[in-house]
């Protein structure tokens, strides 16, 4: 679990305000019910949202977006470590929660990230809105502006790691909307060739894949490659590759059909939280690298006949 936390950290370097952000502060709200605006402070949102994608459970991690209420959670749980400059000789491991205080106080954490790495006295950590942007820092453990430690690693394995009933639940993201989009653009290919609309349930199963497979068999038939594809036909392999990776690779830049079908099927993988909109930018392409890395393609961020047939496979 603590390789994933990170792995999954680790993929989103570099997204960045104005608008990259927003994809955390969405999915936090979409799980909670809350209802931030996208210009609120996103370290702690970042901190939960990251262990909630990769099925970390909440007796882990909980779900805060408070930096304050994250390390009470920790110290009523008897898991909160100060930090070595107030007296606290814990050496943080790998997936431990970092806090920091702009103010130097025990009582006011302003700041939140994950523990990557410890090299002797030397930290490196990942946080969400550092300088607006997900990045690392290097800091020192005695530094004060390190005010503690949330401990994770020592509790990721046994009774604490989530079932997998918990991870299903936990890792669900919104696909309602990817099913909406399809029933919407689509209906009379859909009820054509699958029989009915799909049921906009929030759950990607077989009949939802159906569906959209069927669209973008449709898509590629536009494109008039020089092969017909049968949209009743399930099999996704067949003359997939030959085409697909002349005629529907999506990459940074890429717009239209194609990039909406990508960013909905990798919403319903859980790796992305950003807009369906069509507009394949740094976000899309953080989801598909980090989706590519999780199912052993080559993480180059281009979604090709290779990376499709994944995303086709429940």
């Amino acid at each position: 679990m603590i390789e994933k936390i990170i792995k999954k950290a680790i993929s989103f370097l570099g997204v960045s305000e104005p608008t990259g952000d927003d994809q955390f502060i969405r999915y936090y709200n979409n799980i909670t019910g809350a209802g931030f605006s996208m210009t609120v402070a996103w370290c702690a949102i970042f901190v939960t949202v990251v262990a909630r994608m990769v099925g970390a459970a909440t007796s882990l991690i909980p779900t805060f977006a408070s930096c304050d209420i994250g390390a009470d959670w920790f110290r009523k749980k008897g898991r909160y470590e100060k930090g070595r400059y107030y007296g606290g000789n814990y050496t943080p491991k790998r997936g431990d929660v970092i806090f920091y205080s702009s103010k130097h106080t025990q009582d006011d954490s302003t700041h939140v990230g994950y523990v990557v790495d410890v090299t002797g006295d030397i930290i490196k950590a990942i946080e969400g809105n550092k300088n607006d942007a997900v990045g690392y820092r290097t800091i020192k453990v005695s530094d004060k502006y390190i005010i503690g430690y949330g401990r994770v690693a020592d509790f990721a394995g046994g009774s604490s790691a989530a079932s997998t009933g918990e991870q299903a639940k936990e890792f669900q993201c919104s696909v309602s909307d990817f099913q909406s989009y399809l029933n919407r653009q689509y209906p009379n290919t859909i009820k054509t060739n699958c029989g009915a609309l799909v049921v906009v349930d929030n759950s990607f199963g077989q009949k939802t894949r159906n569906a959209a497979l069927c669209v973008w068999k449709y898509e590629m038939n536009k494109k008039k490659a020089g092969y017909t594809f049968d949209l009743k036909n399930r099999n996704f392999l067949a003359k997939c590759k030959e085409y697909a990776d002349k005629f529907a690779v999506v990459k940074n830049g890429s717009k239209g059909r194609f990039v909406y079908l990508a960013q909905g099927l990798l919403r319903a993988k859980g790796f992305y939280y950003g807009d369906l909109d069509g507009d394949a930018g740094s976000i899309t392409e953080s989801a598909a690298k980090a989706f590519q890395s999780a199912n052993g393609l080559p993480s180059d961020g281009n979604i090709n006949a290779d990376t499709w047939s994944k995303l086709f496979t429940v």
